[in-house]
């Protein structure tokens, strides 16, 4: 028995289940790969933990992939297994960082969330953690992908850093954070407003909502992109990737080939529909991988 009537609180009851997905990443992987569970500094030298899956080839120089994990308050779980056996057994190394609020490591790191903040930050020194300790990772060949907030944390940190990276790949990515209030529950906004990032509700202070929208930097775009939505998705409403995409066609970004875009329409799963064993999401992933393996050659 586990919750309130066991007597364990919420953030312990998080931090046990945590410690059963990292030995089921052992068990289900370690026998294919390399599986390791580390720590590093972030923003402001907050210490992040990060799971660490390598081809076993140690010999020659691998490409990257920093793979982020989805959910305001969420962490990397075993449903992303598919997606890293996938990538790893084509020859890319892949770090998935556990940046701040992601739930697991008790209070303080879920209370830290800065979302859209020193987050990105986070995810971004994983590959500082990468060049010091797996120095068979080719950060010439360095990409960035991540689900929903995963996916809003991928398109900040290729407008942030994009000398970083030669590529990124979002699906249902959070996309325009004003729109994103006006369609979403008073206690979710609740948690934006609560966080010393933001100040406030988008009405009281909407500057920090409008900086942290990608549809804001859409002009910023250096990195070959790919974003895949879904037109039923009842978390990421496709306005805000409709937006994203009427941004980036203003600011001539797909004309110049560096964004990509796809719409499934009505696809089993909705907001999960990349993530299920269906056609649509089979679809999906193919082609991801071809835009990461185009870009990234990881045949070399």
């Amino acid at each position: 028995m586990v919750g309130a009537e066991s007597g364990i609180d919420d953030y312990t009851q998080q931090m046990l289940f945590k410690r059963y997905s990292d030995i089921d990443f052992q068990l289900q992987l370690g026998g294919e790969m390399l599986v390791r569970k580390v720590m590093y500094a972030g923003a402001d030298d907050m210490i992040i933990p990060a799971y660490v899956f390598m081809p076993r080839d140690t010999t020659r120089k691998h490409p990257a992939i920093i793979m982020v994990h989805g959910g305001v308050h969420g962490d990397f779980e075993p449903l992303y297994i598919p997606e890293v056996r996938s990538l790893v057994s084509r020859g890319y190394v892949i770090v998935a960082p556990e940046y701040r609020g992601s739930t697991g490591y008790g209070r303080e790191h879920y209370d830290a969330i800065d979302y859209g903040g020193k987050e990105v930050e986070d995810c971004i020194r994983a590959r500082d953690y990468l060049a010091e300790y797996v120095p068979w990772a080719d950060l010439d060949r360095l990409g960035i992908m991540g689900w929903s907030h995963g996916g809003f944390i991928t398109l900040h940190a290729i407008f942030r850093r994009p000398e970083l990276f030669k590529v990124a790949v979002a699906h249902v990515p959070v996309a325009d954070l004003p729109t994103r209030m006006k369609m979403h529950s008073e206690n979710y906004r609740r948690t934006f407003a609560a966080q010393k990032g933001y100040g406030g509700t988008f009405e009281q202070n909407p500057k920090p909502y409008l900086e942290r929208s990608p549809i804001t930097h859409a002009r910023e775009l250096r990195v070959p992109l790919l974003v895949h939505a879904a037109d039923n998705d009842q978390d990421v409403f496709i306005p805000e990737n409709h937006n994203l995409r009427d941004s980036m066609h203003v600011a001539g970004k797909d004309s110049a080939g560096l964004y990509t875009y796809k719409e499934w329409h009505n696809p089993p799963g909705g907001h999960e529909f990349s993530r299920v064993d269906t056609k649509q999401a089979h679809e999906s992933w193919t082609e991801s991988v071809a835009f990461l393996d185009a870009r990234l050659h990881p045949e070399r």
